[in-house]
Protein backbone atom coordinates (compact mmCIF):
# COMPACT_ATOMS: atom_id res chain seq x y z
CA UNK A 1 0.00 0.00 0.00
CA UNK A 2 3.03 2.55 0.84
CA UNK A 3 6.70 2.67 1.86
CA UNK A 4 5.67 3.50 5.27
CA UNK A 5 7.14 1.47 7.77
CA UNK A 6 5.49 0.90 10.93
CA UNK A 7 6.50 -0.30 14.35
CA UNK A 8 5.20 -3.47 16.30
CA UNK A 9 2.59 -1.67 18.61
CA UNK A 10 1.24 0.40 15.19
CA UNK A 11 0.87 -3.00 13.40
CA UNK A 12 -0.49 -4.71 16.28
CA UNK A 13 -2.99 -2.09 17.24
CA UNK A 14 -4.01 -1.67 13.04
CA UNK A 15 -4.50 -5.87 12.92
CA UNK A 16 -6.75 -5.33 16.18
CA UNK A 17 -8.88 -3.41 14.32
CA UNK A 18 -9.05 -5.25 11.28
CA UNK A 19 -9.73 -8.56 13.02
CA UNK A 20 -12.74 -6.56 14.61
CA UNK A 21 -14.11 -5.85 11.47
CA UNK A 22 -13.83 -8.77 10.40
CA UNK A 23 -15.72 -10.49 12.83
CA UNK A 24 -18.03 -8.08 11.94
CA UNK A 25 -19.01 -10.03 9.02
CA UNK A 26 -16.28 -8.06 6.80
CA UNK A 27 -14.18 -9.27 4.10
CA UNK A 28 -10.47 -9.21 5.26
CA UNK A 29 -8.83 -7.42 1.87
CA UNK A 30 -11.89 -4.82 2.77
CA UNK A 31 -11.51 -4.20 6.79
CA UNK A 32 -7.82 -3.98 6.09
CA UNK A 33 -8.11 -1.35 3.40
CA UNK A 34 -10.37 0.78 5.31
CA UNK A 35 -8.34 0.44 9.02
CA UNK A 36 -5.13 1.25 6.39
CA UNK A 37 -7.04 4.29 5.35
CA UNK A 38 -8.36 5.86 8.33
CA UNK A 39 -4.80 4.73 9.95
CA UNK A 40 -3.49 7.36 6.92
CA UNK A 41 -6.36 10.05 7.30
CA UNK A 42 -5.62 10.30 11.03
CA UNK A 43 -1.32 10.73 10.15
CA UNK A 44 -2.32 13.56 7.82
CA UNK A 45 -4.58 15.37 10.45
CA UNK A 46 -1.65 15.19 12.91
CA UNK A 47 0.82 16.65 10.56
CA UNK A 48 2.00 20.13 12.04
CA UNK A 49 0.76 23.03 9.45
CA UNK A 50 3.22 25.70 8.38
CA UNK A 51 2.69 29.66 10.30
CA UNK A 52 0.61 31.74 8.39
CA UNK A 53 2.85 35.06 9.01
CA UNK A 54 5.72 35.16 10.37
CA UNK A 55 6.06 37.97 13.45
CA UNK A 56 7.73 41.42 12.60
CA UNK A 57 11.30 41.15 14.44
CA UNK A 58 10.47 44.46 16.80
CA UNK A 59 7.75 41.99 17.89
CA UNK A 60 9.81 39.22 18.87
CA UNK A 61 12.23 41.54 20.39
CA UNK A 62 10.17 43.05 22.59
CA UNK A 63 8.52 40.36 24.41
CA UNK A 64 10.98 38.17 26.34
CA UNK A 65 10.65 34.42 25.97
CA UNK A 66 7.97 33.36 28.86
CA UNK A 67 7.72 29.68 27.50
CA UNK A 68 9.32 27.04 24.98
CA UNK A 69 7.77 27.20 21.91
CA UNK A 70 4.75 23.59 22.42
CA UNK A 71 5.54 20.69 20.40
CA UNK A 72 3.77 19.39 18.00
CA UNK A 73 0.52 17.45 19.58
CA UNK A 74 0.20 13.82 20.22
CA UNK A 75 -1.15 11.58 17.98
CA UNK A 76 -4.68 10.59 19.02
CA UNK A 77 -5.35 6.76 20.27
CA UNK A 78 -5.20 4.73 17.08
CA UNK A 79 -7.95 2.65 18.47
CA UNK A 80 -11.19 3.46 16.62
CA UNK A 81 -14.11 4.18 18.27
CA UNK A 82 -16.54 0.40 18.34
CA UNK A 83 -19.54 1.56 15.83
CA UNK A 84 -21.72 -0.79 13.79
CA UNK A 85 -21.46 -0.63 10.42
CA UNK A 86 -24.46 -0.56 7.77
CA UNK A 87 -25.72 -4.20 6.58
CA UNK A 88 -28.77 -5.04 4.05
CA UNK A 89 -30.38 -7.58 6.33
CA UNK A 90 -31.35 -4.83 9.17
CA UNK A 91 -33.52 -2.68 6.51
CA UNK A 92 -36.60 -2.46 6.35
CA UNK A 93 -37.75 -4.10 3.36
CA UNK A 94 -39.75 -2.19 0.39
CA UNK A 95 -42.68 -1.62 0.60
CA UNK A 96 -45.52 -1.45 -2.76
CA UNK A 97 -45.98 2.39 -1.75
CA UNK A 98 -41.81 3.12 -1.88
CA UNK A 99 -41.92 1.28 -5.19
CA UNK A 100 -44.81 3.02 -6.69
CA UNK A 101 -43.57 6.65 -5.96
CA UNK A 102 -40.27 5.46 -7.19
CA UNK A 103 -41.50 4.29 -10.75
CA UNK A 104 -43.51 7.29 -10.88
CA UNK A 105 -40.68 9.17 -10.05
CA UNK A 106 -38.49 7.27 -12.60
CA UNK A 107 -41.74 7.34 -15.07
CA UNK A 108 -41.01 10.91 -15.26
CA UNK A 109 -37.18 11.01 -15.90
CA UNK A 110 -37.32 9.23 -18.66
CA UNK A 111 -39.69 11.54 -20.20
CA UNK A 112 -37.65 14.46 -19.15
CA UNK A 113 -34.76 12.28 -21.46
CA UNK A 114 -36.98 11.94 -24.50
CA UNK A 115 -37.87 15.19 -24.84
CA UNK A 116 -34.13 16.07 -24.44
CA UNK A 117 -33.62 13.76 -27.32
Amino acid sequence: MSDTVLDDKTKAVLAAEAERLIAMGMERREARRIVWLDYLDEQAQCQPQAPSTAPAPAETEAAPPSAPPPGPEPPPALSLPLRRFWRAEEEARLTPEWLAKNKAALSKVKQLLRKLT
